[in-house]
């Protein structure tokens, strides 16, 4: 069995509750934050799943609470270990995008500084106490708290990489992405963007990128959104977790039937299904399906602050060319038209009309 030192010795067949201290000098003050263990009574592969990089991502979290909950140890090979909230501070204060403290998106700044700013120190925590000890990693999200969002799943792309290595963890990383049996899986190159709040706009890997540098299999999932937790996010990506262990052999075919029959019932019994429905959300079907591969992902951004008024909806398929929203002023004056750059489908959409200038407005997969 792998040591994840951090945890101290994790007993088989048990599931098992931590409270961590992640080592900072930033992240002294920190409450702990807990973590759940499920040790299978068989040997096998190391699973990590966090939720929470970005605290209003609730229908991840919920994931991985109930995973803690549903999971039983001796119908596993392996150990999956489960992280419900990274960015605490934003959990704790309902902050979407970024970590209050030091106001940096923490999914642009992996793998982390162990001198740097909060996010920097957390992340750097996270990829280095969890992250390299695990033979896989899934790290789950969906809409923050503004957005609303069609599912699918991000991974590196093979694509441009010589080393040997790199490729093979970028072919295990697509495996593990068309195996949680989302509507789209979008590979991209090393994405280095922005973090918002960075000293001198300085910008870092997203989680999954990072782990794939070092060399772990890694994917970022996402389902749900609009600071809502609705039911039907809850049990796609709980799904798409149990199809990765599958993929893992984590669990056998029976194994993962049991687990995904619990999802369906706690889905039927959920007391929040009727609140989901109070805003329609993009659905991902319970089957087996094709995922579509997706290529690029261009984001777009307003020039102008003011009030937007948005033509799409998530998962809508657009056209280069298409007006897909406005940006107006407080007079009611068309300040910006907004068109679609490329022919794709819009896998996140900012749903708030209010946005600032240079405010990002949605997210185009691109085949």
């Amino acid at each position: 069995m792998k040591r994840i030192p951090i945890l101290g010795d994790l007993k088989a067949g048990k599931t098992q509750r931590h409270m961590i201290k992640l080592p900072g000098a930033a992240l002294a003050r920190d409450e702990p934050r807990p973590v759940i263990t499920v040790t299978g009574a068989k040997r096998g592969r190391v699973l990590f799943v966090n939720a929470g990089v970005h605290g209003g991502e609730y229908p991840a979290i919920e994931v991985v609470i109930r995973l803690s909950k549903t999971l039983d140890p001796k119908k596993i090979a392996g150990t999956v270990v489960l992280m419900p909230v990274m960015n605490l501070p934003a959990f704790r204060s309902r902050t979407p995008f970024v970590c209050p403290i030091d106001n940096v998106n923490p999914n642009r700044v992996f793998p982390g500084d162990p001198n740097g700013s909060y996010s920097e120190q957390m992340t750097h925590a996270l990829i280095n106490e969890f992250v390299v000890h695990a033979d896989a990693y899934v790290d789950l999200h969906g809409g923050d708290i503004p957005e609303a969002l069609v599912p699918f799943v991000i991974c590196r792309s093979e694509a441009g990489l010589t080393n040997a290595k790199a490729r093979d963890v970028a072919v295990r990383s697509k495996q593990m992405a068309l195996a949680f049996e989302l509507p789209y899986v979008l590979t991209v190159s090393k994405p280095v963007q922005p973090a918002k709040g960075h000293p001198a706009g300085a910008g870092g890997l997203s989680s999954y990128a990072a782990a794939a540098e070092k060399g772990i299999p890694s994917i970022l999932a996402e389902a749900g959104g609009v600071g809502q937790l609705q039911a039907e996010a809850v049990a796609t990506l709980m799904r798409g977790v149990i199809n990765v262990m599958r993929n893992l052999k984590m669990l056998d075919a029976k194994g993962a039937r049991e687990a995904t029959a619990s999802v369906e019932a706690g889905m039927s019994n959920d007391e929040t299904k009727s609140k989901s429905k109070t805003r329609k959300q993009p659905r991902a079907a319970a089957t087996t399906r094709k995922s579509t591969v997706l290529t690029k992902f261009e984001w777009l951004y307003t020039k102008n602050a003011g009030m937007w008024y948005p033509k799409v909806a998530a998962g809508d398929v657009v056209k280069e060319g298409q007006e897909i929203g406005r940006v107006g002023d407080l007079f009611g004056d068309t300040l910006e038209e907004i068109f679609s750059p490329v022919d794709g489908v819009v896998l996140f959409l900012t749903i708030n009309p209010s946005v600032l200038e240079n405010g990002l407005l949605m997210g185009v997969g691109v085949e």
